[in-house]
């Protein structure tokens, strides 16, 4: 095939999607939210959600992950563009990532010590992390595959965003469902899970999303 003949062929394919990020964020935020409602249909919400929200401590257990999974959500959709820079997003990231590390120490300091790690237990430590990855897995499959309809330049910034995103959203389900409110718990197993997800979707986006 000549020159011409491929321009010819190049010119007379269909161009590709437009690339939307409402559209794809949509499909991410459906992907999150899709596990987390088959879960919350079979087993519900803890009981005593609305009581137990009378605590502020409780909230934050699912305004934290809420947070990072905004965040998140909002860098690796500007990084699917070749060129575009999402150090705004990224620094935000630090917000409830402190805020959480500030709860663990505040909770550390004033609980007395036999109450610190009264609830970790082998059931409830494998549930929490078990659970959190496992209704990650659909939403970080997703999103790497959305970040593929676009043109990322840093495959495993954008994996690990993809499984932060998924992580941190299968948190926040699975928060309104947990009885453990205890910050040394939460935070901990929460951010364990929420890493084992980034880390496994960075180290996957870095040979899928490259390009």
């Amino acid at each position: 095939m000549n020159t011409d003949d491929l321009i010819a062929d190049l010119a007379a394919e269909p161009p590709p999607p437009r690339f939307r990020p409402a559209v794809l964020a949509g499909r991410i935020v459906a992907a999150v939210l899709l596990p987390v409602a088959l879960f919350l249909g079979a087993l519900g919400t803890r009981a005593d959600l609305a009581h137990a929200w009378a605590n502020p401590v409780v909230p934050l257990k699912t305004a934290l992950p809420l947070m990072l999974c905004v965040l998140a959500l909002g860098a690796l959709l500007r990084l699917a563009r070749p060129e575009a820079q999402a150090r705004a997003l990224l620094r935000g990231l630090a917000l409830p990532l402190l805020v959480a590390a500030g709860l663990w120490i505040w909770a550390f300091a004033t609980l007395p010590p036999a109450a610190r790690f009264a609830e970790l237990g082998l059931f409830s430590l494998s549930e929490c992390l078990g659970l959190i990855v496992l209704l990650a897995v659909l939403p970080a499959a997703v999103a790497l595959r959305v970040m593929r309809r676009g043109a990322p330049q840093r495959p495993m910034l954008s994996g690990a965003l993809a499984g932060l995103a998924a992580g941190a959203g299968a948190a926040t389900g699975y928060s309104l469902f947990c009885t453990q409110d205890n910050p040394l718990f939460f935070v901990t197993w929460y951010g364990v899970a929420i890493a084992v997800v980034t880390i496994a979707a960075a180290l996957v986006g870095q040979r899928l999303l490259r390009w």
